[in-house]
Parts: C-alpha cells; sequence; structure tokens
C-alpha cells in the first residue's frame, strides 16, 4: 500500500442493543387497577373521617398533607405502579386489610383511615424514579392523618398548653406585665387570656409535625431521622405558642391591641409559624451539614467497619461531593441473581399481567367501594362516639327515686326529669334520666342539665362526647371541693372531673362528671383521657384490679360568657354534694334498704353543699 493510497476505513459492525423489556401500558396495568381498588375503597368512610377532622383546629393541614404527597410521588415516579414485590408492601397490604375489615365490622372511619394510609405507604414502597429505588420515604407525612386515639391528641395539645401557660408567665414576669395564672388563664388587669383561644387555629404542634415530615420527605433524609426531627417540631411549636402568648399580652398592655381574635391573630399565627418552620429548615441544614458520608482510601483504613456503619446509616443520596461520591462508586453491586426472595416474588406476580386479571381487579375496586359505602351510611347514621362504643353492660346499677333526687337539695333544683330506657337516646347512653338544672350563684342564673347514664362496663370519657359536637376542649382537670377534704382519708373519697370548653361564640361550656359503681363508691378519674388510657395508666402504677360496672353523672352548663372562679367553686360544691347523696342512696339500695318512692323526700341522705 502507497502512501497515495486512499485509507480504508474501518469495518463498521452494527452492536446489539439490549431490548428493552416492553411494559403494559399503565392503564391496562393489573396494578393499576389493583392499587386503585384499594385505594378507592376507603373513600367513603374516608370522606366521614376527614369532615370530621376539619372541624378539628389543628388537624386542618390534612389537604395539605395530602396533596403534597400526591405531587412529589408524581414528580419523582416514572408513573407507572408495579406489584407489590416488596415484603415491606405486603406486610402493610396486611395491615391495611385488617384494618378495613376493622373499619367495615365496627363502623369506624378512624380505622379505614389506618388502612388507607397502609395501602398508600406499600404502594409508594415499591414505586420508582430516575432518582429513587422507592418512595417509600413520602408515605411519612401522611402518618399525619391518623389521629391519635381516644383523645390523646386533645390530650398532648392540653399538657403542650399548661406548659405554655408557665413559660409565657416566666416571660411576662421578665417583662415586668402584671399578671396572674388560674389553670390555662392568664389573667390580665384588662381581660382573661384564654391559653388555648391565644394557639388555636392551623398553628398547632400538629402542624409543625406536619411540616418535620414534609422536610424529610422532600430532602429524602433518613427515616430514623424522623423521631429526632418530630422531637424538634415539638419544642419549635411551644416556643411558638410561647411567643405568640406573650405577643398578645405585650399588644394589650403596652398598646392597647387585641392580637387575641380576627385577621391579627391569624397574622400572628402565621408569622410564628414561619419563625418555626424557619428554624426547623435550619436544624435541618445542620443535620445535611454534620451527617454526611465519610470516604477511606486504601492507605487509611478500608476495611473499617465504624466507618461503614456510620456510611450506612447516614447516607441519603444527596451528598454530591467528591467523598459521597468515591463511597458510593466503591459500594458492591447487587448481582440481579442474588435476590432470592423478592426476585422470584417479582416474577411470580408478573405472570399475573393479563387483561381477565385487570377487569377482575376493576371489579373487585367496585366491590369494596360498594361494601365501604353501605358502611359508611351505617356510621352516619349511629356514629361510634354516640353511644354505639359496645360498652354497655345490661341491667340498671340503680333506679332513680326521682323525687328523692329531685328535693331537698341546697341552693338549685332538679325538674322537669325525662327517663331513656334500650337505647332510646343514644347520645346520653344505654340508659339515662335527665333533669334540668337551675340555679342562682352571687346574681348569675345558672342553668344546665344533669344526667345519670347506665351501665357502662368501664370509665367513659364524656369530654369526647361533647367533643364531636363541635366543642372544644379548653381545659380538663380533677376537682376536690373543701367539703370533702375531711373524707379524703376515707379510701372511698375520689375527685371528680371539670371540663371547660369552648366554641366559635363567647360562649363557654361547662362539664362536671363523676362515676358510682354499684357498691356505691367513686371512681377515680383517669389522668388520661379514654378507658385504653385508664387500663394502661392503671398497669404504670402496679393496679391490678376488677373493673366494675358504673353509671355515670355528668351536670353540662352552658354559659353566654365564661363563669367567674368563685361561681365554678359554688358549683363545684353542689355537684360534690349531689353525686355524694346518689352515692349514698346507691350504696343503701343495694346494701338491702331501697328507698320507696313515696318515703324518697323523707329520707335523710342529702348532703351539704
Amino acid at each position: 500500500m502507497t502512501e497515495d493510497s486512499p485509507a480504508i476505513a474501518p469495518m463498521k459492525t452494527k452492536a446489539k442493543v439490549p431490548l428493552a423489556p416492553v411494559r403494559t401500558p399503565v392503564i391496562q396495568s393489573v396494578w393499576t387497577w389493583f392499587w386503585v381498588a384499594l385505594l378507592a375503597a376507603c373513600i367513603p368512610m374516608l370522606v366521614i373521617y376527614f369532615s370530621r377532622m376539619w372541624r378539628l383546629d389543628h388537624y386542618q393541614y390534612f389537604p395539605f398533607a395530602i396533596g403534597a404527597v400526591a405531587w412529589l410521588a408524581w414528580s419523582r415516579s416514572d408513573r407507572y405502579f408495579y406489584a407489590p414485590s416488596r415484603i415491606s408492601s405486603l406486610l402493610l397490604i396486611a395491615v391495611g386489610v385488617l384494618a378495613m375489615i376493622g373499619s367495615w365490622s365496627l363502623r369506624s372511619p378512624w380505622m379505614m383511615s389506618i388502612a388507607f394510609v397502609c395501602y398508600a405507604a406499600a404502594c409508594l414502597s415499591v414505586m420508582r424514579g430516575p432518582h429513587d429505588k422507592s418512595l417509600l420515604i413520602l408515605a411519612l407525612p401522611l402518618l399525619l392523618l391518623i389521629r391519635l386515639p381516644l383523645g390523646y391528641d386533645q390530650l398532648l395539645v392540653i399538657q403542650l398548653q399548661h406548659l405554655t401557660t408557665m413559660m409565657s408567665s416566666l416571660l411576662l414576669d421578665v417583662l415586668s406585665i402584671p399578671h396572674a395564672v388560674t389553670r390555662n388563664v392568664i389573667e390580665l388587669p384588662s381581660r382573661e387570656l384564654f391559653v388555648a383561644e391565644a394557639c388555636s387555629g392551623i398553628q398547632s404542634v400538629f402542624t409543625m409535625a406536619f411540616l418535620s415530615t414534609l422536610i424529610v420527605a422532600i430532602n429524602r433524609r433518613k427515616l430514623w431521622l424522623a423521631p429526632f426531627y418530630l422531637i424538634i417540631a415539638l419544642i419549635l411549636a411551644a416556643g411558638g405558642n410561647v411567643l405568640r402568648v406573650t405577643m398578645v399580652a405585650v399588644a394589650d398592655q403596652w398598646m392597647s391591641l387585641d392580637l387575641a381574635s380576627g385577621w391579627a391573630h391569624d397574622i400572628l399565627g402565621y408569622t410564628t409559624l414561619a419563625i418555626s418552620a424557619f428554624f426547623l429548615w435550619s436544624f435541618d441544614g445542620m443535620i445535611m451539614t454534620l451527617m454526611h458520608v465519610t470516604g477511606t482510601t486504601a492507605d487509611e483504613h478500608p476495611d473499617n467497619p465504624v466507618l461503614h456503619l456510620w456510611n450506612w446509616f447516614v447516607d441519603d443520596g444527596q451528598n454530591v461531593d467528591a467523598v459521597g461520591e468515591y463511597y458510593r462508586s466503591n459500594q458492591p453491586v447487587s448481582d440481579p441473581k442474588d435476590l432470592g426472595f423478592q426476585l422470584q416474588l417479582a416474577r411470580l406476580l408478573g405472570r399475573l399481567q393479563a387483561k381477565p386479571i385487570a377487569a377482575a381487579m376493576a371489579v373487585l375496586g367496585v366491590v369494596l367501594i360498594s361494601v365501604s359505602s353501605t358502611s359508611a351510611m351505617k356510621v352516619s347514621a349511629i356514629g361510634v362516639e354516640e353511644g354505639a362504643q359496645g360498652m354497655f353492660v345490661d341491667g340498671l346499677i340503680f333506679e332513680p327515686p326521682v323525687k328523692f333526687i329531685s328535693s331537698g337539695n341546697s341552693g338549685f333544683r332538679l325538674n322537669e326529669h325525662q327517663q331513656s330506657r334500650d337505647g332510646d337516646n343514644p347520645i346520653l347512653g344505654q340508659n339515662a334520666d335527665v333533669w334540668t338544672f337551675e340555679s342562682m350563684v352571687n346574681g348569675v342564673p345558672v342553668r344546665g342539665q344533669f344526667v345519670l347514664s347506665q351501665t357502662y362496663a368501664e370509665w367513659h370519657e364524656l369530654c369526647l362526647c361533647y367533643e364531636n359536637q363541635d366543642w372544644r376542649l379548653l381545659n380538663r382537670v380533677l376537682e376536690s371541693t373543701d367539703a370533702s377534704e375531711p373524707e379524703a382519708a376515707d379510701s372511698e373519697f375520689q375527685p371528680f372531673a371539670y371540663a371547660l370548653f369552648g366554641g366559635d361564640t363567647d360562649a363557654r361550656g361547662h362539664l362536671w362528671y363523676s362515676a358510682i359503681t354499684p357498691s356505691g363508691n367513686f371512681v377515680y378519674p383517669p389522668e388520661r383521657p379514654g378507658q385504653i388510657g385508664n387500663r394502661l395508666a392503671e398497669a404504670a402504677d402496679g393496679l391490678d384490679e376488677v373493673i366494675e360496672p358504673m353509671m355515670m353523672l355528668q351536670l353540662w352548663v352552658v354559659a353566654p360568657q365564661k363563669l367567674d372562679a368563685s361561681t365554678i367553686d359554688r358549683i363545684d360544691e353542689m355537684f360534690d354534694g349531689l353525686r355524694q347523696k346518689i352515692a349514698t342512696a346507691v350504696k343503701a339500695a343495694n346494701g338491702g334498704s331501697a328507698i320507696g318512692p313515696d318515703d324518697q323526700a323523707e329520707a335523710n341522705l342529702e348532703v351539704s353543699s
């Protein structure tokens, strides 16, 4: 070949390009209809659940939670639904199915919320995208859709209000603002400031908890960091509420401005929320700065188990520095042949990809929606919170002697007796006796309702009933009167519960309630609302008692404005005297000396109030 000869080009061979797997169109995929069927089956019950949740100010973030998760899943995924080929997804589906069956059986929308979150988490765990092997982290904000059961969310709010009141009082002392503290009320010279109202609205501890989980999901942080984010959110929520209460008091005393209501209250709330959210984002930046992967070289400690463990804990895939890239480039790549059970399960489920099975999934979805709709219609008729808890015991502890209870009372009158039996009025209980309560206290007319309902298997937390009637629980404490203190040494003496409620107006609801057993003894009100909370408290205190059936006594008073402390103390004495009178009658009746209807008024069982 001479130099002038044309160069011979190298022979070109056509490289074989591996065939991409053919995927079934998303609309025809079996697993699209599978996930749609499970999630859609929850909707009828969720409509009731979310409508109830919307009544509570501190849960009104839930539309943002659902919208944020949907947007993140849409933007990060390849927009395809996969089979539940992971053990975690199968376990979540199993829990969701159990919760759904429980929701249908008990007619409980709350249990359906658990099923919905489990199904959504299972779906997200097998979804993937260009930068994510799994979207399970996006399910974290959805956990905040599940209410704490049996009023524990309200108890948490009340405990934080106690903390807010104490810290705000200390800060007001530093600012030399005169004030007095009564429970959750800060009394200023010109007004009374309810901490529960000053801290109301969407800017709550649950909103901060939602923001913390959202930050973890957006930044793809490790799941084990979520509890630390929640703790910081709790602290920042308390700090934000202290700032709000202090600003309201300062504005009232120094500038004569009312920041406790109206648009000014909303602006102050969103401002403190923004400040708390900024500090929460700053905490995330600190986590990013401190918890980064650490690379090693062949000369340094290539097999250091401590460094490998540290990198496994902190690597979230977001470190873009040279050390992080070096660490990940040296990680062993899993051989698909060694995936074992997960690969075999994926192949097995892949065989189900057929049009008849997709149609069967669609039919399954229709059936599940129909069953949920039927159950939801029953929920709207008889709610779990309206007396259908299944916690009643057959029979009566005590047939109330009407004339005896109505007569001989000092300072108040009980009139217009009404009686319901065998569930005629499920809101008041299986068997209830109702009187109209009337009194004149310190020149103020007080009118309410006294109810004796029976028979309950355990303590029935009446606060939950009034919260479901759109009353907002402001405070719940245990009370005793001066007349009862000499009897405190008696093992049969127990305090009674008092709760204060607020609403959309200036009206205040006052609830006094207690329980009496067939032996005529009082039941100690649980510190934690709810029968399960009572059981847990007793277990923690080492108590091992047989719980007797009981009847509940309650006095419900609605006042146009807040009753002063002296009026409440006086009604405390009235209620305490009335409950002791009834307890004595119960003890006498069950002891064999029943009180006849004709001589009830003459029975000398009255307790001065």
